[in-house]
């Protein structure tokens, strides 16, 4: 089908806004009368907090409220957990007075045992991080999920060969430029309270501001601000709660916003993992069992979903016997939280790694191996079957793409040696409720409503998708980002479902307004509904002319009243979109350094509403990937960070990122937009085990710990004695 607004490639509306510094973010808002806040955070990771002295800094100049305990909404009681835990807050005329305040609030500490590493965590003599009893004799567990497929013992038993490896992911900041700021303004006579914030989930955010505070939820409204940067990390609320709290207080607008090292201390990181793989399979390379034990590092309150990772750890590959057993742990960390694809990283670094390694033990090209295994349509994945057979095209058009078959031999240089290393992965896309609203204009215009938040320029796919249904030119569509008082819900902007799921209600408001309006038309003209049809921005009665949608809307405005479509859906049918990376890695021998000199980035859309936006996502994503294979760790002593800022905590630069080459493949979804599926997630998925399985080209060594610094490369250059 030919389309004219979908499928096109759009500039981001709200572009030109963020480049001219237009665009107002949360840290940017001034109300009349606002004070300032800070928050005072524990330097101990694990003690007992045995009193707060405040009386000072309740007398010192400025300050307006300060909140201990129970107090205050988030902040730690009898206990910290992590080091940058908050134990108080202050707020005070200015900021300054407030650190002042804050800088003379004397908490008393009795030291705790540190709880550091999940291997330890789970042992028997491990301290508990929170008090409660062991799960499957293991300690400081908070979550388990388990995943069995088939007979693992019989599937074992008909193997030829078993590897096992243990593989390790660390710690890492979603690396935002825009730290966690909120600002909150309590209404007495109302009895209402507003907060403005950055995050990517404002229903959520009201939520639990109502829940803190005691208050019903239409009493609480939440502005989500321009977010400058989430990838998962301000997918939780984290200062609205208190905030809103100092504001009742104060009866004053509060602004609290986190500082660089707060925001490494005690944001929402992606937590660590390590993860213990066990494989069987045939001297052909079929792969007939696996048996798993993740543990995902939660830190001291939760937040690894490893159901996600039991679930995905399978890889692409089809395996008919399977058990699973993934683990939360809690550790003296902060609460671990998502960035890009939680879990799907960690677990295909794993995966995707061992499979090279079965495939070079056996003789067999990676590429071969992986096709040999890789799913079809109907076979068996977490949560019902694969619906298409797309992963092995994928993994074709990547191999295409980069040129495997040519490519495939290292090549020296000196002391330095190429190599090229492919991975693969998937990632289920689900609706979520989603809602949307859509008015038609009495000039024709578009006006679109949703709640979403957006992070990755989707209310420009909104439009699209909206003049498409109308056959209208994108500048006669306008997006709105209303908050939680004007806009319809939306579960949050997250793992990949926002144009799956918001967009398929933008279409369907859009079908719904178009119903409505038909309705109206017909009903003046003497005709049925079906006798009409609107197109290319046009109205046209059966055997009739054309009549422009203004001129139309002009009048059902007074006659019949505004068109207002609306779509509400719980869920769709999932979608599964596959991803394919080939890395092309050069290194040096004699220190270890290595430079990623190619990507190839194969990705299955569904349908790319807006290419460049794909496109953008698709380099977006593969970055991060970058970033857990080149340089980005949290590096912890005894439950304290020591790198808790951008000069320590090492991203990628522009030098770091290779030449790119993307290649989309359009299967549509049953469920989303035109057949859309969601992208910002698998891109990120196969980058660091295609550089890990590169680099094993290039000089024959094998890492299994992320990430793969020059360091540690070195030493294990060092330790393997046939190493290239």
């Amino acid at each position: 089908m030919r389309y004219t607004a979908v499928g096109t490639r759009l500039p981001r509306l709200d572009g030109p806004a963020h480049v001219t510094g237009q665009t107002q973010f949360a840290a940017d808002l001034v109300l009349p009368g606002m004070v300032h806040a800070v928050l005072v955070r524990a330097q101990p990771p694990h003690a007992r907090l045995l009193s707060i002295d405040t009386e000072r800094a309740k007398r010192m100049p400025g300050v307006l409220a300060v909140l201990v305990g129970e107090e205050g909404p988030g902040l730690a009681r009898g206990k910290v957990r992590y080091q940058g835990e908050a134990v108080a807050a202050v707020a005070a005329e200015t900021r300054a007075q407030a650190r002042a305040a804050a800088r003379a609030i004397v908490p008393k500490y009795t030291p705790l045992p540190v709880v550091a590493d999940v291997r330890t965590a789970i042992l028997a003599q491990a301290p508990r991080v929170h008090e409660g009893p062991d799960r499957d004799g293991l300690r400081n567990v908070c979550d388990h999920a388990t995943v069995r497929r088939g007979d693992v013992k019989k599937g074992f038993a008909a193997a030829d060969y078993v590897f096992a490896h243990s593989f390790e992911t660390p710690w890492v900041h979603q690396g935002y430029l825009e730290p966690h700021a909120s600002v909150a303004e309590w209404n007495a006579a109302s009895g209402r309270m507003t907060v403005w914030t950055s995050t990517q989930a404002q229903f959520s955010v009201r939520s639990a501001v109502a829940r803190a505070l005691k208050l019903p939820a239409s009493r609480v409204r939440v502005i989500g601000m321009a977010v400058g940067g989430g990838f998962g990390g301000k997918g939780s609320p984290l200062l609205e709660p208190i905030a809103a709290e100092l504001a009742r207080r104060c009866r004053r607008p509060v602004k609290l916003v986190m500082t660089r090292e707060e925001e490494f201390l005690a944001n929402h990181p992606c937590g660590g993992s390590v993860l213990e793989l066990r494989t069987g399979v045939k001297k052909s390379g079929e792969l007939v069992a696996l048996e798993a034990r993740l543990l995902f590092d939660t830190g001291a309150y939760g937040g690894a979903q490893t159901g996600t990772g039991a679930g995905l750890v399978q890889g692409p590959y089809r395996i008919p016997n399977l058990l699973v057993e993934a683990y939360g742990i809690y550790t003296n960390k902060p609460s671990a939280g998502a960035r890009r694809a939680l879990t799907g990283p960690h677990v295909h670094f794993a995966i995707e790694s061992q499979i090279d390694i079965i495939a070079h033990a056996l003789g067999l090209d990676p590429l071969e191996m992986r096709l040999k295994n890789v799913m079809g349509k109907g076979d068996p994945v977490t949560g019902g079957t694969m619906p298409y057979s797309l992963p092995e095209q994928v993994i074709r058009a990547a191999a295409d793409h980069a040129g495997w078959s040519t490519r495939r031999r290292p090549r020296s240089r000196g002391n330095k040696v190429r190599g090229i290393g492919m991975a693969a992965g998937h990632w289920t896309c689900w609706a979520s409720p989603s809602a949307a609203y859509v008015h038609v204009n009495d000039d024709g215009s578009i006006s679109v409503v949703t709640g979403a938040i957006n992070l990755s320029g989707t209310d420009t796919s909104f439009a699209q998708i909206a003049a498409e249904c109308f056959g209208l030119p994108v500048a006669r569509v306008s997006v709105t980002q209303a908050d939680t008082d004007t806009g319809p819900y939306n579960a949050g902007t997250w793992h990949s479902r926002v144009l799956f799921g918001v967009g398929e209600a933008v279409r369907r408001a859009c079908e719904d307004a178009k119903r409505q309006l038909a309705e109206a038309f017909a009903e003046e003209a003497g005709l049925k509904p079906e006798q009409v049809t609107i197109a290319h921005g046009q109205v046209r009665a059966k055997g009739g002319r054309p009549i422009p949608l203004g001129e139309v809307m002009g009048r059902a405005v007074w006659h019949y009243g505004p068109i207002v479509g609306r779509a509400s859906l719980a869920e769709l049918p999932f979608a599964i979109s596959s991803s394919a990376q080939v890395a092309e890695v050069e290194v040096d021998r004699e220190t270890g350094q290595w430079e990623l000199k190619r990507l190839t980035c194969a990705q299955d859309v569904g349908f790319a509403i807006n290419p460049m936006s794909v496109e953008g996502q698709i380099e977006g994503g593969a970055s991060h990937g970058i970033g857990y294979a080149l340089c980005e760790e949290y590096v912890y002593e005894e439950g304290k960070l020591l790198n808790p800022d951008f000069m320590d905590f090492r991203m990628p630069t522009s030098l770091d990122h290779p030449e790119y080459e993307i290649a989309l493949i359009e299967e549509k979804s049953d469920g989303g937009p035109f057949g859309a599926k969601g992208v910002g997630e698998p891109p990120t998925i196969p980058t660091a085990p295609a550089i890990a399985n590169a680099i094993f080209d290039a000089v024959g060594v094998r890492v299994c710990r992320l990430p793969i610094t020059p360091e540690r490369l070195y030493q294990e250059l060092r330790r393997v004695p046939s190493a290239r």
